[in-house]
């Protein structure tokens, strides 16, 4: 369908009410099924996964479908052989380490959301996976449909395929990847065997190759699948040994149900790692699946007996009365250094948001009535620690337990992908930053205060040239009120206060004089006069405006900044937006990940909302100022240099 490039306007945010109906709505349409978790209140039914407070398990298949800095625009396109308008909406996001891409389409009169191969790649199970050969899999991204002959490996076909379904198509030689997306116009599930047979079983929406795939804010292509994608589970043995028997009798067909298509049931989802896997049976389950999930009882443990470790090892490697801790202790330093840490298993099920406390707030408080700890709320809703018993026994009779090493990404995509990203190392860690700035001058000031236009000068040397100026022209001096002040003549009179109608030069011209210092000032503060520009040096790098490396171009307008927003969503919840990073060298798809861990919360990167295109935002759960201060000043960022707006406080009346 999209083989001609979309028009896509003006992406803009979506509300979160309007992302949490969206992705209900794909859950629903797409018979998701949202897993019970094993709370502490046992009696909780599936209706309250859709209820005000979803559980743990919807926020997370919500998220996979739709990331929280989710952006929509409508588009036009001409598709089909007669070039038909068709216009619709797309909806734009990023998995955590990854840059924006179209992760659903919506079209025509139809309310269906149709997946991406993007939003494939992270929701394994989401759809029936067919199969066919690689040959016709190139036919399919000229724009084909699937003829019923193509498929490969059934009967049995996947009972989801039926009339009107959403199905994708993956090649023989990566069976686990899918690569292009449509849907059934036949019951695909009914099929017996398919050769001989006519007609096109599945017509063409999206693939991988073709504009909606192609698009991107950095306007740099695509990108290709992985080799394989774990969850997807059909292997390329079962597919190609389907294949392989498609000319054997008919009484061959049934010897073995296994040679079958990918018996995917979406009603029979379950979550792991915010992404959606089929179910299987509960033997099944078990072996495959080495880590299961623990119940909330378990985690509070794990965090109870972290902070413990904690304890135990500060009193044990640091001298009394604090062993070596600094109070008070802030929430984010509590879970990122203290729990974190100390975890007896470092894994996804861990985290603060699957105990029954759900945040650093109500798990400082619990300790609190353990008497390990003295607490106090300051404004804004924060509680801190501001001591700690270590002569409570149960820090003193600690028995220390092994801490594993850090698990890797379970997913080959997202291992890949934080290899590509970190590359080892932060190369902005450590650099060194200075913030140069530089003016260029307007017609007014040449020749007879600056000598040319096209050189930048520094405010000290535009300061000289003007002090020279007043000693060219004595004039100027002479019965003044005042050493500091100089009398009033043609040119300062016209070219510099006559720039601007203000009421302070009208008055500055009424008295015929006016003050050295303000004079400068006033010529640095109009941009009509003097522009300015700035140059950000890294390192060892310097700039000599009267040799000037031309590999250092200085750029026009206000000076970079980091742009630090603290806003509410959803009510009460905190979040923090970071922007303005790429001018410093800082890299936000690094940074996000490493945001996330000091700050022991959710953390996604996404279109700068308002800014240019391919500029990008980091978003953190919480009031992280002080935390992404601190990490933006290990990588040379001035505070001079942060901008904060904390729009949570209430506006003055």
């Amino acid at each position: 369908m999209f083989k001609k490039k979309p028009q896509i306007k003006n992406l803009s945010p979506l509300r979160s009410s309007d992302r949490r109906k969206l992705a209900d709505q794909i859950i629903a349409e797409y018979k998701i099924h949202v897993p019970k978790l094993d709370e502490i209140d046992n009696t909780a039914t599936e209706s309250q996964a859709t209820s005000n407070q979803p559980t743990p398990a919807l926020s997370s298949i919500r998220t996979s479908l739709i990331p929280e800095t989710c952006l929509s625009a409508r588009f036009t396109t001409h598709a089909g052989a007669s070039a038909t308008l068709v216009s619709g909406a797309v909806y734009v996001g990023a998995h955590l380490g990854q840059e924006e891409r179209i992760l659903w389409i919506q079209y025509g009169k139809d309310s269906r959301l149709y997946p991406t191969v993007y939003t494939l790649w992270h929701n394994p199970g989401l759809t029936p996976l067919l199969h066919t050969q690689d040959l016709v899999v190139e036919k399919l991204r000229t724009g084909a449909d699937l003829m019923t002959p193509g498929l490969v490996g059934g009967p049995p076909w996947p009972e989801g395929a039926k009339t009107g379904a959403v199905v994708a198509v993956a090649g023989l030689e990566r069976p686990s990847v899918p690569v292009w997306v449509g849907a059934c116009k036949i019951d695909v599930s009914r099929l017996g065997r398919v050769q001989g047979a006519k007609g096109a079983a599945v017509e063409g929406i999206h693939w991988e190759g073709d504009e909606i795939w192609n698009w991107s804010q950095h306007s740099n292509g695509g990108k290709a699948g992985p080799e394989s994608i774990e969850g997807w589970e059909k292997t390329s043995a079962e597919v190609q040994d389907g294949f392989g028997k498609l000319d054997l009798e008919d009484n061959d067909e049934d010897e073995d149900g296994q040679e079958g298509g990918v018996a995917l049931d979406t009603s029979t989802a379950d979550v792991h790692n915010g992404d959606v896997k089929p179910d299987t049976p509960a033997n099944e389950a078990l072996a495959a699946e080495p880590e299961q999930e623990p119940s909330t009882a378990e985690v509070d443990d794990a965090f109870l007996q972290a902070f413990l470790y904690a304890l135990y090892n500060a009193k044990k490697n640091a001298e009394p009365p604090h062993h070596g801790i600094d109070f008070p202790i802030q929430p984010s330093f509590l879970i990122a250094n203290m729990i974190q840490p100390h975890l007896r298993f470092q894994d996804q099920h861990y985290t603060i948001k699957k105990t029954s406390w759900k945040n650093a707030k109500k798990f400082i408080k619990y300790l609190e009535k353990q008497l390990l700890l003295k607490s106090k709320d300051r404004n804004g809703g924060e509680t801190v620690i501001l001591d700690v018993d270590f002569n409570d026994n149960r820090i003193k009779n600690f028995t220390p337990y092994t801490l594993p090493k850090p698990k890797t990404q379970a997913s080959t995509v997202q291992a890949d992908e934080s290899k590509s990203l970190a590359g080892g190392s932060d190369p902005s860690l450590g650099q060194k930053l200075t913030l140069q700035t530089l003016y260029r001058a307007s017609s007014k000031l040449v020749p007879d205060l600056l000598p040319s236009k096209t050189t930048y000068y520094t405010s000290s040397q535009i300061s000289s040239f003007l002090k020279k100026y007043i000693e060219n022209n004595p004039a100027l001096t002479e019965k003044s009120s005042s050493p500091r002040f100089i009398k009033l003549d043609p040119f300062i009179a016209n070219n510099i206060l006559g720039s601007n109608s203000s009421g302070s030069d009208t008055r500055v011209l009424a008295a015929g004089e006016i003050g050295r210092d303000a004079l400068i000032k006033r010529i640095l503060d109009d941009s009509h006069l003097a522009v300015p520009h700035w140059l950000l040096l890294r390192n060892d790098q310097t700039y000599d405006p009267e040799s000037p490396d031309h590999s250092l171009k200085p750029k026009s307008g206000p000076a970079p900044q980091v742009n630090i927003v603290l806003e509410k969503r959803s009510g009460t919840k905190v979040v923090t937006r970071i922007s303005g990073l790429e001018a410093f060298g800082v890299n936000p798809q690094i940074l996000g990940p490493e945001l996330q861990k000091k700050c022991a919360g959710s953390a996604s990167v996404g279109q700068h909302v308002g800014g240019k295109p391919g500029m990008l935002e980091i978003l953190v759960q919480g009031d992280q100022r002080e935390v992404v201060e601190k990490e933006v000043g290990r990588r040379g960022i001035d505070r001079r240099w942060i901008f904060v707006d904390d729009k949570t406080k209430k506006k003055k009346k």
